[in-house]
């Protein structure tokens, strides 16, 4: 799974339950979620901003922008300066814009800034927030209903993701007591978690305890791979039984011309034919059937099998040659 579709999943998650993030920022402050769907296209030539959420505050009205990143890039800044004022032109607004880094990064701190200078002297700067979100791994492990929309993001923020992380992942998604929810965070964690496990391993630890309806096929990255597998396995099924059906018409033909030509086929005889599993070598061997002098001569061609006791009847009825 590519990079980028961790920063997709935080999109969406971020539209559908917006309050936790704010929360997380703002944990007393007041508010109220009017509109998570804005329009973000902006007139200036510039990459859509992940999200933006418009509040009503105590203070009016206020928008709050989001970006999701794994790590931190140097052109970061710019781009948070250039949303963050493209928005205020297009709403007429205040905009409150936050950073979120998943991945450990040496260079940023709580705060990261945008610089702007002239002759080597600053002239005007602008800040964001930076929430570090491996620097939350205590208080998500530790089941706290704010953080634990953050869960499924342990997978990424541990070093090195394990079975015993696995659990732990699943085991906090199910204090989730709201289903929707629970269904979500799981929508959420086993795509991410498909990058570090099997997905027969994942099934086997999310079904350890939980009666959660997981619509596997339904899952971002993780449905297409589904699909795919049993597409597969559907057509190697199809093509296996073709090939089984012609080489059981096949063998039924060399039969009807050793029994047309020389009457009975002997047990051992029919035995040895069913062990050749070539099309081409059965091809070949009914054409030479054709030309044979003598039983004998087709026997010569066919594998040697052994015996095993069981007794094979041909029940074919003789032809008048054999009579």
């Amino acid at each position: 799974m590519a990079l980028t579709s961790i920063d997709q999943i935080l999109k969406e998650r971020s539209e559908h339950h917006p309050e936790s993030f704010i929360r997380l920022l703002f944990p007393k402050g007041r508010f109220r979620i009017v509109a998570t769907k804005l329009e973000k296209e902006l007139a200036i030539k510039t990459r859509v901003p992940d999200r933006v959420i418009q509040l009503q505050t105590v203070h009016g009205k206020r928008l709050v922008h989001f970006e999701f990143q794994m790590r931190y890039r140097r052109k970061i800044p710019e781009r948070m300066f250039v949303y963050a004022g493209a928005l205020t032109a297009k709403y007429q607004m205040p905009v409150a814009s936050f950073l979120f880094l998943i991945k450990p990064s040496l260079q940023i701190g709580e705060v990261g800034a945008y610089h702007a200078e002239l002759f080597g002297k600053p002239t005007n700067e602008f800040t964001f927030p930076v929430i570090r979100l491996w620097k939350l791994r205590e208080a998500i492990l530790s089941g706290n209903e704010d953080y634990r929309i953050f869960a499924p993001l342990l997978f990424e923020i541990e070093p090195k993701p394990n079975l015993t992380l696995l659990r732990k992942v699943r085991q906090l998604i199910q204090l989730e007591v709201d289903a929707r929810r629970r269904e979500a965070l799981y929508s959420i964690a086993i795509p991410i978690a498909s990058r570090y496990f099997s997905l027969r391993m994942i099934k086997s630890i999310v079904s350890e305890a939980t009666m959660t309806d997981i619509k596997w096929e339904e899952l971002p990255y993780i449905g297409d791979r589904i699909k795919a597998k049993k597409k597969e396995a559907w057509e190697e099924g199809r093509q296996e039984g073709r090939h089984e059906g012609g080489v059981l018409g096949m063998h039924e033909l060399l039969l009807d011309v050793l029994n047309s030509r020389f009457g009975n086929v002997p047990v051992k005889t029919i035995r040895a034919i069913h062990t050749v599993q070539s099309p081409s070598k059965l091809k070949t061997l009914a054409r030479k059937s054709l030309k044979a002098e003598s039983l004998a001569e087709v026997q010569k061609l066919l594998p040697t099998s052994k015996t095993n006791g069981r007794r094979i009847t041909n029940t074919r009825k003789p032809t008048r040659a054999s009579k």
